[in-house]
């Protein structure tokens, strides 16, 4: 079961993502509370997972909100923190890991959260071979094992490889847009194809006249089997 937690004085709001989250599959237990001052009380030093803040309607002082970002930045890689609104900036400075906009769509918001999800259950070491990398979801990097720089991928990157390595068929580009991004109206209509290209540039910046490590089959994108089958 999966701890989430969130910080709204919007009673609507709270109980409206409560009864969704009590009919989605895999089990959800959600903590509510009406400001941050009670969630960290209630916390203490150890938060949940997955934290969902409501910026606007949850207690902003700056004396909390410094403390929120001191103990966000010593749990990160965990808990993955969504804000709702306009997060003040010293917890934006510490890093969001996405910001959802008003009016909230809750089936953006649980398609998200099922993503989420998956992130989470990864083991923080879990690994993927891929073509002469070894790629860490969890990490958000690429590595080599001769031990040269890593390279960093971001948030998004990561999440679309990751989504793409696990998937045995080639996967339709809607539902690519569903599962990292949501739907998100705000996001460019070229969004998935710059990060495929961004992407495509990192993993074969070794090879680049190499095979390509992407491609398109009945419309939707896979990664190239032999990419799975290099090594080294």
């Amino acid at each position: 079961m999966l701890c989430f937690g969130l910080i709204s004085s919007d009673d609507s709001l709270s109980h409206a993502i409560s009864e969704q989250l009590k009919e989605m599959e895999g089990g959800w237990q959600c903590a509510l509370f009406p400001s941050v001052e009670e969630a960290l009380g209630a916390w203490g030093e150890t938060l949940p997972p997955l934290l969902f803040w409501d910026c606007e309607q949850a207690d902003t002082t700056k004396e909390m909100t410094e403390f929120f970002a001191h103990r966000l930045g010593q749990a990160r890689p965990s808990p993955l923190l969504l804000a709702l609104g306009e997060p003040p900036e010293l917890i934006e400075s510490v890093g969001i890991t996405e910001v959802f906009s008003r009016p909230l769509r809750l089936g953006y918001l649980l398609t998200r959260l099922q993503f989420y999800r998956r992130v989470l259950q990864q083991s923080p070491d879990v690994s993927v071979t891929l073509g002469p990398w070894i790629f860490a979801p969890r990490k958000r990097q690429l590595s080599r094992e001769n031990g040269s720089e890593p390279l960093k991928l971001t948030e998004k990157e990561a999440g679309l490889l990751e989504y793409l390595c696990a998937a045995e068929t080639p996967i339709p580009r809607d539902e690519l847009l569903a599962a990292i991004w949501g739907y998100d109206s705000t996001i460019d209509t070229h969004t998935l194809e710059t990060h495929i290209y961004r992407l495509r540039r990192k993993l074969m910046s070794i090879h680049p006249d190499g095979e390509d490590v992407f491609v398109m089959e009945r419309g939707g994108y896979a990664v190239n089997p032999s990419w799975r089958m290099q090594g080294g």
